[in-house]
């Protein structure tokens, strides 16, 4: 048992490795035309530090014109300080037009160390505590998901947190302690084997959380900009305990009732689907899915991985040591089919969230990856639809 899951936990690993390489860039690309317009850019970007630090290379003419070494072109291009594209490190030294270059982003170390760092901890928790070990995780991950999303839309909206009845923050802690209550902690009968008090709890936590409310908007010198401001808090609050508390708190089923298998396989197909996404889009992508949302999704990338995500699924079968019988194979199709057609929506909800707020990433739990919720937004869309499917099919 111990070997098989210490197989599957290197395959994931394996593969967020590979989704590393897609994010960080590590294609082939043509030298002269990603550098003219990296240049291009840097230039109207950076014109004046330029004109003040490197006067000894300005020209009238575009500066990476006055020496035709493409080492004298690099290192100018550095020295300018352009825009991401150019950041990072030129593997090989080439001339002239055509040529290829691997060229690495400049945090791709940091995050690929971190994917080793968190598959190593991930392995030697499931290796030492097995299951409780993966409950803990999530039950972290809830925790962390629910702070970067109250922090995000609490960024810009400061609603009178220091006069409040009960501090916002508070009721936040409140609201997700209810939240956790009647899900993931019901679901792992922390109130006893038959749950007998844990929806009364769960109910008396909530009555509480609606007084704190009522009074926070019935204090002295309330109007109806701080009822809006405050309910909007609410609204957004309980949007994310319903999108990311609950929703992924079917883990917990997952893994009850039918093992620890199909709790990583759509796990992984959702990591595939992701890597084959950025791949098809950065190699063939020309048409925008949701310019709005996330500019860099296209209708390229999404049925490439589509297509990727159902073809990978039927082999990953035997990789999980799940019988390739024809009842397996149907709820394989079904759960590649979704992974790849509503899977992805979770993370254009989550881009949607962030360009509203201002925000680049959900937080910084990840080195190198972003927030928590950066990682799994994905990944809690397609939970519920797992245990729900496997209960009725199953």
């Amino acid at each position: 048992m111990t070997s098989i899951i210490r197989r599957k936990i290197l395959l994931g690993g394996f593969t967020i490795l590979l989704i590393n390489c897609a994010n960080n860039r590590y294609l082939l690309i043509d030298a002269t035309q990603e550098l003219s317009i990296a240049s291009t850019s840097s230039i109207r970007l950076n014109e004046s530090y330029h004109r003040q630090h490197h006067s000894q290379y300005y020209d009238r003419r575009h500066p990476l014109q006055v020496d035709d070494s493409m080492q004298t072109r690099r290192d100018k291009l550095y020295e300018i300080r352009g825009e991401d594209k150019i950041r990072g490190i030129v593997s090989s030294s080439v001339r002239g037009g055509g040529a290829g270059v691997f060229m690495l982003g400049g945090d791709a170390g940091v995050r690929t160390v971190a994917s080793i760092v968190m598959l190593g901890i991930v392995t030697l928790i499931v290796k030492v505590f097995r299951e409780q070990g993966i409950y803990g995780l999530l039950l972290l991950f809830q925790a962390v998901m629910y702070k970067e999303a109250c922090q995000v839309v609490g960024a810009r909206d400061r609603v009178s947190a220091d006069t409040s009845f009960v501090p916002i923050k508070v009721q936040q802690i409140w609201w997700f302690l209810t939240a956790l209550a009647g899900s993931s902690l019901h679901h792992l009968k922390v109130f006893g084997p038959s749950n007998l008090y844990g929806n009364l709890v769960t109910y008396l936590m909530a009555a509480v959380g609606l007084v704190m409310g009522v009074l926070t908007m019935a204090q002295d010198g309330a109007s109806e900009e701080l009822f809006r401001g405050y309910l909007g808090k609410v609204a957004s609050s309980h949007f994310a305990l319903i999108f990311l508390v609950w929703q992924s708190s079917t883990w917990f089923l997952t893994l009850q009732e039918f093992g620890i298998a199909w709790f990583l396989f759509p796990a992984l197909l959702v990591i595939v689907n992701d890597t084959m996404a950025y791949v098809f889009g950065r190699l063939f992508g020309n048409h925008k899915l949701i310019p709005n949302l996330s500019p860099k999704k296209t209708w390229e990338g999404f049925i490439g991985a589509a297509l990727s995500t159902i073809l990978a699924a039927h082999p990953l079968l035997s990789v999980f040591n799940l019988e390739s019988d024809l009842a397996n194979k149907q709820h394989v199709t079904a759960i590649a089919v979704y992974v790849s057609l509503i899977s992805p929506f979770g993370g254009f909800l989550a881009s949607a969230v962030k360009r509203a707020y201002g925000a680049k990433d959900f937080g910084s739990f990840i080195p190198g990856h972003g927030g928590a919720i950066d990682r799994l937004d994905c990944q809690v869309v397609t939970a519920p639809f797992v245990y729900f499917y496997l209960k009725t099919f199953g």
